[in-house]
């Protein structure tokens, strides 16, 4: 019927709208709520280019003069109040603390989504800040066992969930392996690390680590390395491949789109992951999905999605161990195979239909309480 109200009005609030893993969770859970008939608002602070895919989402823009500019609560209490939305989710720190207080004020039921665990939260005020407020959410939804767990020794009284990170795996399957367009005549097998070339909440990837390993597998295997990803480490890194002398053996594509990482996942002869923490780690999961035969570190968040049926683990500072765990996956192809067979099919249960059917049942409990 025209003009009538949707299922559930729903307000997204998070800082970016990009390319990073919790803003393509957001827009995979934002789009299926808009199959599901509900009303999807997101506000932002940041438009980087290109931004998700957001059809059919409302959005606000915010102003700001910087990260701690108080204008931004002002804006998000006088937001709230106008949409009227029945639920009010918050996606990384600043909007779990701005978000989470106009919230409150304005007496809104409030989602709390915790992306990482507790390595990503040293002792500081803003996340002690970050903990006194989120300890009047309605519920805390985290990606991951760690996540839930970080929040249980808070001894909060309000609702813990483990809702796991979706995947477009319709869109995934769809991609062909191929190299991206800067890359050519590459013959050798790939060894292939995606993520942000810096050390922050996101993990410690260990990306030195891993250009350690790099080398050390080049002496005895021909191989070809390719990290992706941008950050402020990038140039330190570039240093590092010239005096580990693997500099014309590995390549940094920058930022690519995440159809070009998955069809390079599809091509690539083995992902590593050399993490110190993660909370639901995309890549990997993305690379369960595409196929790619797995070398991973031995930390719980990978654990929680994987065992030694379907990855290699490996202690990231290992150099040595991590050095023949890849050859492992080079020359032993049919016990590579079986595993990837196996992580894939682990994979086909993460779908985004799932994950919005769970997020959905929160909500529901937290509305009726």
């Amino acid at each position: 019927m025209l003009g009538e109200r949707p299922l559930m009005r729903i307000l997204h609030l998070l800082p970016h709208l990009s390319r990073g893993g919790a803003e393509r969770q957001f827009s995979y859970l934002a789009q299926e709520q808009i199959k599901l008939g509900q009303e999807v608002h997101v506000a932002y602070l940041y438009d980087d280019s290109p931004r998700p895919d957001l059809q059919n989402i409302s959005l606000n823009q915010l102003k700001s003069s910087g990260n701690h500019d108080p204008y931004l609560l002002w804006q998000l209490i006088r937001l709230i109040r106008k949409i009227n939305p029945d639920i009010v989710q918050t996606w990384i720190t600043q909007m779990d603390i701005l978000g989470g207080v106009a919230a409150r004020i304005t007496g809104v039921p409030w989602i709390l989504r915790e992306p990482s665990s507790a390595m990503a939260y040293p002792s500081s005020w803003k996340n002690g800040l970050r903990i006194f407020i989120g300890s009047s959410a309605n519920a805390i939804i985290s990606n991951s066992l760690c996540g839930k767990k970080y929040w249980q020794n808070k001894k909060l009284h309000c609702e813990l969930q483990v809702i796991r990170n979706g995947l477009p795996l319709y869109d995934i399957d769809r991609e062909v392996a191929n190299l991206p367009l800067n890359i050519t005549g590459q013959d050798c097998p790939i060894v292939l690390c995606v993520g942000r070339l810096e050390s922050n909440f996101s993990g410690k990837k260990n990306l030195s680590l891993f250009m350690q390993v790099l080398a050390s597998t080049k002496e005895k295997h021909n191989i070809f390395g390719i990290i992706c990803g941008t950050g402020s480490k990038r140039n330190e890194l570039e240093k590092l491949a010239h005096k580990l002398g693997i500099h014309e053996n590995l390549v940094f594509t920058g930022v690519l789109s995440v159809k070009s990482i998955w069809a390079l996942m599809k091509k690539a002869a083995v992902y590593v992951s050399l993490s110190s923490f993660e909370g639901c780690p995309n890549t990997v999961m993305e690379a369960m999905a595409c196929g790619c035969p797995l070398v991973i570190s031995d930390i719980p968040a990978h654990r929680e999605i994987l065992d030694e049926s379907s990855a290699i683990f490996v202690d990231p500072s290992d150099i040595p161990q991590t050095t023949i765990a890849i050859l492992d996956v080079l020359q032993n192809t049919v016990e590579s195979k079986k595993r990837t067979l196996i992580a894939r099919r682990i994979a086909e249960s993460w779908t985004i239909k799932k994950m919005a059917a769970e997020y959905q049942k929160v909500y529901r409990r937290v509305l009726t309480k």
